[in-house]
């Protein structure tokens, strides 16, 4: 199963454990959603400090179960979350629209401030030794608002030039060969601010090696 990991950089961390109710009107008669961060292991890896978190992630769609409507859901969502305060970056591991989400509830308090990494394609592309796919959005043509684009070095196909330039490059997959290991992987970056691993590894240490690795190499060099 893919994994997400939301890239931040942190301009505020409370490094205490943090609990946030969520409050809202529509939610009055359906309950309340809460966030929570706790550190579980400091120094964990790389001088990341681990953190356990929790999420309610809020799906606001209608339905109705047993004779009741209901206006949205919870999902609650448990995960790791990593903090460098050196290099004040934070690294969220779950769906990156619930990172996006959790990110927007911690930044309503005065404890935190987390931008997510912005993803510089056109600077990000020549650093990659083999571009395997591309999904384009916002094209302009009546029947096609999406397209995906896939194959070795696919980037330098007349299709994909002419489709992005024409909307924009949301997501990027390449074989990624990682420095700690030499095996090669499959990685997808996300124009939202996330790294994505297809590929299962041994540990959650290799995992936020792999990330760093992407990050250091082909993110970090153009923020």
């Amino acid at each position: 199963m893919a994994k997400s990991f939301l890239i931040c950089n942190v301009n505020r961390f409370f490094a205490d454990e943090f609990l946030v109710p969520i409050q809202q009107t529509l939610l009055k008669d359906e309950g309340s959603s809460e966030i929570s961060l706790k550190i579980n292991i400091s120094n964990f890896h790389l001088g990341f400090d681990q953190y356990i978190c929790h999420h309610d992630y809020i799906h606001k769609r209608r339905g109705r179960v047993f004779g009741r409507d209901f206006n949205h859901y919870f999902e609650p969502l448990n995960f790791y979350s990593y903090y460098h305060d050196i290099d004040n970056l934070l690294i969220i591991q779950t769906k990156t629209d619930a990172s996006l989400d959790f990110v927007n509830k911690l930044n309503s308090t005065n404890r935190y401030e987390l931008d997510p990494v912005n993803m510089d394609f056109k600077k990000m592309i020549p650093l990659i030794s083999e571009v395997a796919g591309a999904w384009i959005a916002d094209l302009k043509r009546a029947h096609l608002k999406t397209a995906g684009f896939f194959g070795p070095n696919v980037h330098k196909s007349e299709e994909y030039k002419e489709a992005a330039a024409e909307g924009n490059v949301s997501s990027i997959q390449m074989k990624y060969i990682a420095e700690h290991d030499g095996n090669e992987y499959y990685v997808a970056i996300s124009k939202k601010g996330s790294i994505i691993l297809y590929d299962s590894l041994s540990t959650v240490e290799d995992e936020l090696y792999l990330v760093c690795d992407v990050f250091n190499k082909l993110i970090k060099p153009h923020l």
